[in-house]
């Protein structure tokens, strides 16, 4: 049996679409689903890693922009 270890963006790219497909019923985002506050943040964490690529992240404390 082999296991395919998936990248963090995979990860959250298919635990997004699960959450779209089998909790939200796959035709359009529901913000008054209970899982959207979870998928939202997820995106937001995939924007973050698709635009932050070659760009190394530096964390302030106490920044509240994100």
């Amino acid at each position: 049996m082999t296991v395919e270890i998936l990248k963090p963006k995979h990860m959250i790219e298919e635990l997004m679409f699960y959450i779209h497909q089998e909790e939200m019923g796959g035709d359009f985002i529901n913000p008054d689903h209970k899982f959207f506050p979870l998928y939202l943040e997820l995106q937001k964490l995939l924007d973050k890693l698709n635009n932050n690529d070659d760009k190394p992240y530096v964390s302030v404390k106490n920044d509240e922009s994100n």
